[in-house]
């Protein structure tokens, strides 16, 4: 009897950490969408470039005084560091200079449209290469959520990519590259949680992704001059500096310690849906009824994730049921 009153114990510990880790993880999302509009702004008066620079050079002086302080946790043999150096390149260099670029060559639909499958890429790279339960309540939500997402950009079933010829392709296939390399930042940053805490990672990622930043700033400054920035841009940049970038990844990071990336990707849906709102505040977009199908199917695929956490893994796709 009482190891039935301990089992019980640990799977209520076990399912209270989840719902914990699926609370962090949709409020990290919430913090993300927020930057669609955010960059917006601050593009009026900021290259990408200066974006950018400002953006995690702000972050990495929050983070510094985190990451003096637990210096020692960090491993200094080679392969740890190249680990760390990696992250940085993955997720805030690479994926930041694909994805501005991008934009730039493709339109707002495609890109909004794009930024949905990363859920997909993450969800595939956390079954290939960290070997994590395929379940067919994960892939249910995936499709679930792409198809919500879908409605919501397009705003009907037919596409709706707009024109730009061979430029605009090759501004989605760069986007598409961008997504591909968060992803995989997702994927090496789970595995880095073996030997870092969550933010220590977020810290020691954001800080060295400064050895690119701050000399292609100055470069950019060098260029153009220095930038004169509105209050409105000043506080879009501090936005996507303390809350999406500070809060919003150490959330993400939090929340990948406690269930599987795969689990998580589908939590990523809710950033066009909730992109999609703020535009329709802020940007007086319209509002259509796409757009509320799309979100009620983001919501569906978001409930179908939280319930299958709760209960027992379900049959691989990849073995026969009896």
């Amino acid at each position: 009897m009482t190891a039935t009153v301990e089992q019980e114990k640990a799977t209520g510990q076990t399912s209270g950490s989840r719902g914990t880790a699926f609370v962090l993880l949709a409020l990290g999302n919430v913090f993300w969408a927020g930057t669609y509009t955010a960059g917006k702004i601050a593009l009026r008066q900021l290259s990408p470039i200066e974006l950018n620079t400002l953006r995690f050079t702000i972050a990495a002086l929050l983070l510094m005084p985190v990451l003096i302080r637990a210096r020692h946790q960090i491993p200094l043999d080679r392969r740890s560091l190249f680990m760390l150096a990696q992250l940085s390149l993955l997720g805030f260099v690479l994926n930041k200079i694909f994805e501005y670029t991008g934009l730039a060559l493709s339109t707002a639909s495609d890109v909004a449209l794009l930024i949905a499958t990363e859920s997909l890429f993450t969800a595939l790279l956390s079954w290939t290469i960290l070997h994590e339960r395929v379940t067919r309540s994960g892939v249910a939500a995936l499709i679930i959520g792409l198809a919500g997402a879908y409605l919501i950009v397009e705003r009907g079933f037919a596409p709706n990519l707009g024109s730009g010829g061979s430029m605009r392709v090759l501004g989605d296939l760069l986007v598409i590259l961008s997504l591909l390399i968060e992803s995989a930042y997702t994927i090496k940053g789970k595995t880095a949680l073996a030997q870092l805490s969550p933010l220590l990672i977020t810290s020691a990622t954001i800080v060295g992704s400064l050895f690119f930043w701050v000399p292609a700033g100055i470069a950019a400054v060098a260029h153009s001059g220095w930038p004169h920035l509105s209050l409105v841009s000043s506080l879009a940049v501090l936005y996507m500096a303390v809350i999406a970038t500070v809060i919003g990844y150490w959330l993400w990071f939090r929340a990948l310690s406690l269930v599987d990336a795969s689990a998580a990707a589908p939590t990523l849906f809710i950033q066009p849906l909730l992109g999609a709102l703020i535009a329709v505040w802020l940007l007086h977009d319209t509002l259509t009824w796409a757009t509320l199908l799309g979100g009620a199917l983001i919501v569906a695929s978001l409930l179908l994730v939280v319930r299958a956490s709760r209960q027992p893994p379900l049959t691989p796709l990849s073995e026969p049921v009896p």
